[in-house]
């Protein structure tokens, strides 16, 4: 009896070292840390006037997505816009139409489009369901200037969180991006501290 269940055993491991082996997964490698967000060109836009917009060179936005030549945009393109270098000056949080309102800017960008911190600070409020507003976030740029981004379909940030400047803090559904910069309790005009278009 014991002949025999050693015979079986051998018979079966024969029978697993002739199957394929397990392959071995290679270690995981780290994905690298892509410190920025992406931008879809709209019909009309220029290189130029989308790195002045979110505070780069356009040199250095060329070659962060390998254009040979600002010719080289075309509508429906994604670009990848990097982190721009810290800034005491506002940034478009994200381009599209404009339309104002009596506090601030409307803006409309394609659903799915990136909104970013105007200019670095931390996150003071992140309220899915603030009275009229909807999904906002309030940065709080720790010299008495807040922005604020309303009518989001996603929030990216929480409560708290230190953004750097041009951070993705949320993202648009249909609705347009409602967006304020306030000096203490004053609403300022945003096309006033934003870069000329």
């Amino acid at each position: 009896m014991r002949t025999c269940t050693w015979a079986l055993t051998l018979v079966l491991l024969a029978g697993c070292a002739t199957a394929p082996g397990v392959q071995r997964l290679p270690r995981a490698q780290a994905i690298p840390t892509l410190q920025g967000s992406y931008h879809r060109v709209r019909p009309g836009e220029t290189l130029w006037r989308i790195a002045h917009a979110y505070g780069l060179e356009v040199e250095t936005l060329a070659s962060t997505n390998r254009l040979p030549s600002a010719s080289q945009l075309k509508a429906g393109q994604q670009l990848f816009v990097p982190l721009p270098k810290e800034s005491p000056h506002f940034l478009w949080p994200v381009l599209g139409a404009l339309g104002s309102s009596g506090s601030g800017l409307e803006i409309a960008a394609p659903s799915g489009s990136l909104v970013r911190a105007s200019r670095g600070g931390r996150v003071a409020v992140a309220a899915r369901a603030l009275s009229g507003w909807g999904k906002t976030i309030v940065v709080d740029h720790l010299d008495g200037y807040t922005s604020v981004y309303t009518g989001l379909d996603q929030m990216l940030v929480s409560p708290g969180v230190d953004l750097p400047q041009g951070t993705p803090v949320g993202s648009l559904g249909p609705r347009p991006l409602h967006f304020e910069i306030r000096y203490g309790v004053t609403t300022k005009n945003p096309l006033a501290l934003l870069p000329s278009e």
